[in-house]
C-alpha cells in the first residue's frame, strides 16, 4: 500500500461477478483515507467464513452489488484514523462487519473495531470475531436456560462458542460432531455428545434425553439436516437455521411442522438479534474475553494462505477444512 495525499492504493481479493471461487482475483484499488468516525487499519490476518461464499454466490438471501471485495472479518493495527475516532494508531484490533476484510489495509468504522487482548495474536482474533458475534446473537434466539439444545457443527467456529455459552447460562447441550473432534464439545460443556457418523443422529438424542427430544436445534447445514433436526426436537421446539453448508431448504412443508410436534422453524438473521454495532462489539469482546481464559474455544487454523492466493484459499474453506481458513498478510 502507499499513500497519494488524499487516497490510498491497496491490494484486495474481488470478485467480478457472482460464481465459485474461480471468479476472485487480487487487484489494486484505490481507497480513500479515513473519515469522520473511521479507521485506517492494517491487515494481519483475515478470517474466511461461509457466510462469504454464500454471498459471493449470488444465490443468497443476502446479495451485494458486483465487482464485490470479499471478506468481513479481520484482525490487524490501527494506523490512522479520521476525524473523530476515538482509537490511537498502533491499537491492535479485530472485527466482523468489515467489507473487503480480505486485503492488505481496510477502512472501518471506528464502532465495528474491537481491541485484542495481550494475551491473543492476530490469527486467534481473526478466528473468533464472527463467530462470537454470531455464537451470541444465536444465544438470544429462543428461551433455554433450564431446557435442553442440540448443536450441529459442535467443534466448529461457532459451534464451540455456542456450546460454551449455552452450557455456562444453565442449558443441557448436545452437541453433534464427528470423527476425532467428537471430544471438543464435552471439554466445553456438552453434557452429551452424539457423533454425526455413528448411526441415527435423532435416535441418538431422544436416547440422550429420555425420549422427548431437545427445545432448541442450531442447524448450519440446512438441506442434508433438516428432517433430522425436526425429528429431534421436543413438542413446540424450536429449529434454528443458521447457514447453509448443506444446501438450501427446498423439500419442506407446513404439515412437517404439524407431524414433529407443532415445531417452529426460523432463518436466522442476526440483525434482528443484535441492538447495532456497539452490541455485536460487546459480544466479541466477550468471545475473546473467554478465549484468554478457555484457548479451547478457539478452533484450530487448518490453513493460511498469502493475500495473493486468496481464491485457493476459498477453495480450502468449501471443500470443507477442518478448522478456520485465514488469508495472512503478515505474521502476527
Amino acid at each position: 500500500m502507499h499513500s497519494t495525499g488524499t487516497t490510498i492504493e491497496r491490494r484486495v481479493a474481488l470478485a467480478r461477478r457472482a460464481g465459485g471461487p474461480e471468479v476472485i482475483e487480487v487487484a489494486v484499488e484505490t481507497l480513500p483515507e479515513p473519515g469522520p468516525g473511521e479507521a485506517l487499519v492494517r491487515v494481519s490476518a483475515a478470517g474466511l467464513n461461509h457466510a462469504d461464499s454464500l454471498i459471493r454466490s449470488g444465490g443468497y438471501v443476502v446479495t451485494m452489488p458486483f465487482p464485490l471485495a470479499v471478506g468481513v472479518e479481520a484482525a490487524g493495527t490501527v494506523v490512522a484514523a479520521g476525524d473523530g475516532a476515538a482509537i490511537a494508531p498502533g491499537t491492535r484490533v479485530c472485527g466482523t462487519g468489515w467489507l473487503g476484510s480480505c486485503a492488505d489495509h481496510v477502512v472501518v468504522p471506528v464502532e465495528r473495531l474491537v481491541p485484542i487482548p495481550d494475551d491473543l495474536g492476530f490469527a486467534e482474533a481473526a478466528s473468533i470475531a464472527h463467530a462470537g458475534a454470531a455464537a451470541g446473537a444465536l444465544s438470544r434466539v429462543w428461551p433455554l436456560e433450564g431446557r435442553r439444545a442440540a448443536v450441529w457443527g459442535a467443534a466448529g467456529a461457532v459451534g464451540r462458542l455456542l456450546v460454551t455459552r449455552l452450557s455456562g447460562n444453565g442449558t443441557e447441550v448436545i452437541g453433534i460432531a464427528g470423527g476425532e473432534r467428537v471430544a471438543v464439545p464435552a471439554r466445553l460443556g456438552a453434557a452429551h455428545v452424539v457423533d454425526r457418523t455413528a448411526g441415527d443422529v435423532a435416535e441418538h438424542v431422544r436416547e440422550a434425553t429420555g425420549g422427548r427430544g431437545v427445545d432448541a436445534v442450531f442447524d448450519p447445514v440446512a438441506a442434508a439436516t433438516f428432517h433430522t433436526s425436526l425429528a429431534m426436537l421436543a413438542p413446540r421446539g424450536c429449529l434454528i437455521n443458521y447457514g447453509q453448508l448443506g444446501g438450501g431448504v427446498t423439500n419442506a412443508a407446513l404439515g412437517d411442522l404439524f407431524t414433529s410436534g407443532g415445531t417452529f422453524v426460523t432463518k436466522f438473521n442476526a440483525g434482528a438479534y443484535v441492538d447495532g454495532f456497539a452490541d455485536v462489539a460487546g459480544l466479541i469482546r466477550e468471545a475473546l474475553e473467554l478465549a484468554v481464559r478457555r484457548p479451547e474455544v478457539v478452533t484450530p487454523v487448518a490453513a493460511r494462505f498469502p493475500l495473493s492466493e486468496a481464491a485457493a484459499a476459498y477453495r480450502a474453506l468449501e471443500s470443507g477444512a477442518a478448522g478456520k481458513v485465514l488469508v495472512v498478510v503478515e505474521d502476527g
